[in-house]
């Protein structure tokens, strides 16, 4: 079973009826208008200089600890509701174009999930049942976007059921 397809053209065109601001999440140039919550390992943000030493964690019990947590996280929200992702086709950056995919295969998707120390994580997930959007960070912190509170609140449940926190937007 391939792990990404290409989503139907009705559900492209509801995503991006849904959220015209993924482009400009995705790349990182602002939230969209979108509230923010972050989901972490941490209980609380790492604002003083003597607490940044915990962002270095790439091996060991801890990361494994980590993984776990982020893991059972990943998995629950498979398990929740259709999941879509964006991938960019064409000659970069002149060509390329934005492509809704959706994740067919569970093994895959956790597979891509996963932290690796070779490179920054960069899982993108569209949830549009539940108006979210979901985006992994380098730092064991990752943002969920969405417009409103009560139905990202499933996704808040299972990240706090899988072991991690949720970081009040303020702070973002």
């Amino acid at each position: 079973m391939k792990m990404l397809s290409r989503a139907e053209a009705s559900v492209t065109e509801e995503i991006q009826r849904q959220f015209p601001q993924l482009q400009q999440i995705r790349e990182l140039a602002g939230d969209g208008g979108l509230h923010g919550m972050a989901i972490s390992v941490f209980d609380h943000w790492l604002e003083d200089e003597s607490e940044w030493h915990l962002l270095d964690c790439y091996e060991g019990a801890e990361r494994e600890r980590r993984n776990r947590l982020f893991e059972r996280h990943w998995a629950a929200l498979y398990d929740l509701t259709p999941l879509y992702t964006l991938r960019y086709r064409g000659r970069w950056p002149a060509k390329a174009k934005l492509v809704i995919k959706r994740y067919n295969d569970k093994a895959g998707y956790l597979r891509q999930c996963r932290y690796s120390d070779y490179g920054v994580p960069a899982q993108f997930i569209i949830m549009p049942e539940l108006g979210c959007i979901y985006a992994a960070g380098w730092d064991d912190t990752n943002i969920l976007y969405y417009r409103d509170a009560a139905l990202a609140a499933p996704v808040l449940k299972l990240a706090t059921e899988a072991g991690l926190h949720c970081l009040p937007q303020q702070a973002i």
